[in-house]
């Protein structure tokens, strides 16, 4: 029983690794937001090419690895804007995490940390971020941060409070209006 247990342990660890690396393969690097913003990237590779650049997330460590040609180096994390993959899903880096970009062209830009399982014990996790677009600051998207982020627009605050009881009601899409709720609240706050 015990080896039974053990060796799918092992497998399901060696599947989630050669998964990771596999996924990890990405069109371009950012190291900073004026790149991301202008689309000249540090670093590019083909998705064909043998030279890939490994996030390194299942192991949670601080630093990408980049294979190119027939030598490798490290860059850490927190000095690099974000990355694109080959199906063109764009992440930035918040320390160790990897942050989906889900809204690119909106002034609140909004984040989801994709998160397999979540810490044990945890019942209030926030998997969503924000950044007051591209070069702002990237932190958790919960009703406090916000108020502090736009406490000089009482009428965006109002809104927010009128219309979100939870941090996890922030992340929601306004179908009507195609795009982000706080983005269309922030839009009419200003009208």
């Amino acid at each position: 029983m015990i080896k039974i247990i053990c060796n799918t342990m092992f497998l399901v660890l060696f599947t989630s690794n050669l998964n990771a690396q596999q996924g990890s393969k990405v069109v371009r690097l950012f190291k900073t937001s004026a790149e991301f913003r202008y689309g000249k990237p540090s670093l590019a590779f083909d998705c064909n090419s043998k030279n890939k650049i490994l996030l390194n997330g299942f192991f949670n460590k601080s630093y990408i690895t980049v294979k190119e040609g027939g030598s490798s180096y490290n860059i850490l994390k927190k000095s690099l804007y974000g990355y694109q993959t080959c199906n063109k899903n764009v992440f930035r880096f918040l320390d160790k995490k990897e942050l989906l970009l889900l809204n690119n062209t909106e002034q609140i830009l909004i984040y989801k940390h994709l998160v397999s399982k979540p810490p044990t014990g945890r019942t209030n996790v926030t998997n969503y971020y924000f950044s007051i677009g591209r070069e702002g600051e990237v932190q958790e998207l919960t009703i406090k941060k916000l108020n502090n982020a736009f406490n000089v627009n009482k009428n965006f605050l109002t809104l927010i409070d009128k219309n979100f009881k939870y941090n996890m009601d922030l992340a929601a899409f306004d179908e009507n209006n195609k795009m982000y709720k706080i983005n269309w609240l922030l839009k009419n706050s200003r009208n």
